[in-house]
């Protein structure tokens, strides 16, 4: 398993109306990485402080978890234990939070 180093990013694409899939960006590649259940990820504050660090278990958001960014952007998943407004605005954040990441094979 290798450490990457990289930016959090909300991916998106045309039709999706407003689904944003969670991605982390390796400094080293253009190709965005797909977070997954079992991706050992730690998430960096402007300053370089921890805001989160741990093992990615998706929960499924449930219709009445809210958020207060004012952009119209939406997921079917966050991260368990994290409240879904936070979870989101770490991956809409500008610029990008820093982050790494240790990928399961």
């Amino acid at each position: 398993m290798a450490l990457l180093q990289g930016v959090l990013v909300a991916y998106w694409e045309q039709g999706w109306e407003g689904r944003i899939a969670f991605v982390f960006q390796p400094d080293d590649t253009q190709t965005p990485l797909f977070l997954k259940n079992g991706d050992c990820l730690s998430i960096y504050a402007e300053d370089g402080s921890i805001l989160w660090s741990g093992q990615i278990h998706w929960a499924p958001v449930r219709f009445w978890d809210r958020y207060r960014l004012k952009v119209s952007i939406w997921s079917y998943q966050k991260q368990k234990g994290v409240p879904y407004g936070r979870w989101l605005d770490w991956f809409w954040h500008k610029p990008p939070l820093k982050a790494s990441l240790e990928v399961v094979a």
